[in-house]
């Protein structure tokens, strides 16, 4: 299942908080780069952006490790 950046920082900032993706985004600033995406890029990610395995699992354990939550399962498929 592909998930989309843009389905991915939508919710964090409706079920979290505005400050939530920038803050998981620099905690997997080193895994986003070597996926070859550029902070700017995903601060305000488009449509075409999506997220690959590696680069999710990082922003899932850096919303874990910051926030102490998980995005259920299927959350994000019809995003």
């Amino acid at each position: 299942m592909a998930i989309k950046a843009a389905a991915y920082k939508n919710w964090c900032v409706q079920n979290v908080s505005p400050q939530c993706w920038p803050r998981i985004l620099l905690k997997s600033l080193d895994t986003a780069r070597a996926e070859g995406h550029q902070l700017k890029t995903l601060e305000d990610p488009t449509e075409e952006i999506v997220l690959s395995s590696v680069l999710l699992e990082a922003l899932n354990n850096a919303l874990q490790e910051i926030y102490e939550i998980q995005i259920a399962e299927g959350a994000l498929e019809s995003n």
